[in-house]
């Protein structure tokens, strides 16, 4: 296509077109970052429904304890430890509600230690 020059002309007439609502945020997909704060015995999520196809980066933190960051029908499993900060990514590829639990036994409220997260169309 080669060079093309502007000149001198600092104003361009778009004919008084709707150019319509352009959204010029993150262009790869994906949204911020969901912070995810593991403490004894709870998961705190900024975010907790996504949609299908839609690239989700989980920045995750222990308060205190140990800690698996584990959601059901995915393959996504990481130990978290107090100090530490790790990045999780996941693409669902079909709606539904899924939990995210705890994997490591960080101790009598262990159990209690589930998020469900929706996934829509």
């Amino acid at each position: 296509m080669g060079n093309m020059d502007m000149g001198n002309n600092k104003n361009m007439d778009m004919g008084n077109k709707d150019m319509g609502n352009m959204d010029m945020g993150n262009s790869s997909g994906s949204a911020d970052p969901v912070s995810v704060v593991a403490s004894n015995w709870k998961w705190e999520l900024s975010k907790t429904e996504f949609k299908v196809g839609e690239t989700v980066t989980f920045s995750i933190e222990s308060k205190e304890g140990v800690h698996g960051f584990a959601i059901n029908g995915t393959d996504i499993n990481e130990t978290i430890a107090p100090g530490e900060t790790k990045t999780v990514t996941w693409t669902p590829d079909k709606a539904g509600e899924y939990t995210l639990a705890c994997s490591v036994a960080c101790g009598t409220g262990h159990n209690d230690m589930v998020q469900k997260i929706m996934v829509t169309q």
